[in-house]
């Protein structure tokens, strides 16, 4: 039946995904709009919009820096509880913003019901030492959000204690938790640009190195994502630069011309020589920096080749065949995350370390690396493609995307929308 002349017509609402990549240095926002017009826009903080700065949101309340690291090191602590709350609050308020000012005027016209995706530092959030400070972060950070006073720890804090009541513009039921390595390959399988087959994705955070071993397959009606074998270990850049610099510290107080907290909002590199560090370091300094930094290396390669022997095994006992090879003559493989870019992490991820270890003893692959290279045998490593559907992000800084690909996994959705649900990891091996 015709609508009569002069009578409006409710246009239904639209549902829009906040998703939040809570990292270590800074955190990264997209949101994404799953129903409607399919469409995902990259959240900017500032208006340096030429340089990937202006996406990386410096993890910091005030003064207080590092906040996720030291919620990693002590999950329990209700005054760091608070500060992420006050931090994660303005970040969710800042965004919500953003996207009143930036957002095409169709979304004017319409009611929005937020939802919040947040991502989680662990290969599954049940059991995890995390599991119950992040749930209590996330409601919380959504209440403050949602009040009219600037965040405050002792508003945090009042809010945590339930002696102060907000109505949160969020709804409990609407606010999820998904662990990050899943919500960084959720953007790629739902990409056009997916290829199925065995996958190596190793992501460098400042905080964690995410190591996932993944097979992507499917039937005649869907594809499907398994994730094999996973890791999430602290061996990300800062916690590199953390162990340096207190190795050298013990042998000389002081020596060090950088804290940890100079290096804390990502818009710095942290120093990849001893001399970026030290003025004139002694021979005894410059022996203590190799050590650990061969340590540290020994982690990062044993990590990822424990999630590879284990993917290869598993591979093997399911065809019942030990000469069955389920790499063939190359496993890809994405390198991500903004310590990626570390000349440190590409010398043992990238370029040579990690796949020698394989030749070596894993694999069929030709032992000369020229030769593998002419061949394209080894490991693959190839760039996570850019979506199509992801707006305010320049085209000038498409390299940067992998800094963005969390939280743009984040923003395809859940629940109803099924985006984001069938890329979890519970399928994960422990």
């Amino acid at each position: 039946m015709p609508t009569p002349l002069g009578v409006a017509v409710a246009l239904p609402p639209v549902d829009l995904v906040l998703g939040i990549d809570l990292g270590t240095s800074c955190s990264k926002v997209v949101i994404g709009d799953p129903g409607w017009q399919n469409k995902s826009y990259a959240v900017a903080f500032t208006n340096a919009v030429g340089d990937i700065s202006a996406w990386l949101h410096p993890t910091r309340f005030g003064s207080e820096a590092n906040l996720k690291m030291r919620l990693m090191d002590d999950p329990s602590s209700d005054e760091v509880r608070d500060l992420l709350v006050c931090y994660l609050a303005k970040v969710i308020r800042d965004s919500r913003s953003w996207f009143n000012l930036n957002a095409p005027a169709d979304y004017r016209r319409r009611e929005l019901r937020w939802s919040l995706n947040l991502g989680f530092p662990d290969k599954s959030v049940a059991g995890s030492r995390f599991e119950s400070a992040y749930w209590q972060i996330a409601h919380v950070a959504v209440a403050l959000a949602s009040s009219q006073e600037e965040p405050s720890p002792e508003l945090a804090s009042r809010l945590r204690r339930r002696e102060l009541v907000i109505e949160p513009f969020i709804p409990a039921e609407r606010v999820n938790l998904y662990p990050e390595i899943a919500a960084q390959l959720a953007g790629y399988v739902n990409s056009p640009h997916r290829q199925r087959g065995n996958l190596l994705l190793i992501d460098v955070g400042a905080g964690t190195l995410d190591v996932s071993t993944i097979i992507l397959h499917g039937d005649q009606e869907q594809d499907v994502v398994s994730f094999h074998f996973c890791e999430v270990e602290s061996l990300g850049v800062l916690r590199l630069y953390e162990c340096r610099r207190n190795r050298l510290e013990a042998i000389v107080n002081g020596c060090s011309m950088y804290p940890l907290e100079h290096f804390q909002d990502g818009s710095r590199p942290v120093p990849e020589r001893i001399q970026d560090l030290i003025q004139n370091p002694s021979p005894v300094l410059k022996q203590a920096y190799d050590e650990v930094s061969t340590d540290f290396a020994d982690q990062v390669i044993t990590v990822a080749l424990r999630c590879l022997v284990r993917f290869r095994a598993s591979q093997r006992q399911a065809h019942a065949n030990d000469g069955f090879e389920p790499w063939g003559n190359n496993l890809r493989f994405f390198l991500t995350g903004g310590g990626c870019r570390s000349i440190f992490y590409q010398a043992q991820l990238a370029d040579g370390p990690l796949e020698e270890r394989l030749v070596k003893n894993y694999t069929r692959w030709h032992l000369d690396r020229d030769r593998r290279r002419a061949i394209q045998e080894g490991l693959l490593l190839e760039r996570l493609p850019l979506p199509e559907n992801l707006e305010k992000f320049p085209e000038s800084l498409h390299s940067h995307f992998d800094r963005l690909s969390v939280a743009y996994g984040l923003a395809l959705g859940g629940g109803d929308s099924g985006n984001l649900m069938r890329i979890t990891a519970a399928t994960v091996a422990h």
